[in-house]
């Protein structure tokens, strides 16, 4: 492990237990003043700063891997995550481009069927074809 490692992870856990302090004097100052709502947010922040002060033990034992192991995990992490990310966005996609097919279909045969009755009403009268045209859409 390198001697910066050590010195910004306990730099690090030194900060996460100045913020439970802070946290700690923030609820008593507000359940002195009756802001449960702001006391209640502390506690539940002080709780997560509790639970995720494991992380400092497992930054000390990662930072004793080998480097070269550790950069291989982060690779195949970040390209399981970018798999997993492209597969939803080609099944959103996917389903936003037939919904959206489905839905030009619709207009269309909705133009087609006005179109249709528009001429078929238009050459009983008079075959001028003439007046207001409807609006679209």
């Amino acid at each position: 492990m390198l001697a910066n490692q050590n010195l910004l992870i306990e730099t690090m856990q030194a900060g996460h237990r100045h913020t439970e302090s802070v946290l700690s004097l923030l609820s008593k100052a507000c359940m002195k003043l009756g802001c449960d709502e702001v006391q209640s947010e502390c506690e539940n922040l002080r709780a997560v700063l509790k639970d995720t002060s494991t992380m400092f033990a497992t930054l000390r034992d990662a930072s004793t891997a080998d480097l070269s192991q550790v950069l291989a995990d982060v690779k195949k992490y970040a390209s399981d995550v970018v798999g997993q990310e492209t597969r939803e966005l080609q099944s959103t996609l996917a389903q936003k481009a037939q919904a959206s097919d489905a839905d030009i279909h619709e207009k269309f045969k909705k133009l087609e069927a006005r179109v249709l009755t528009e001429l078929a009403g238009g050459g009983a009268e008079d075959g001028s074809g003439g007046g207001a045209r409807p609006k679209a859409g």
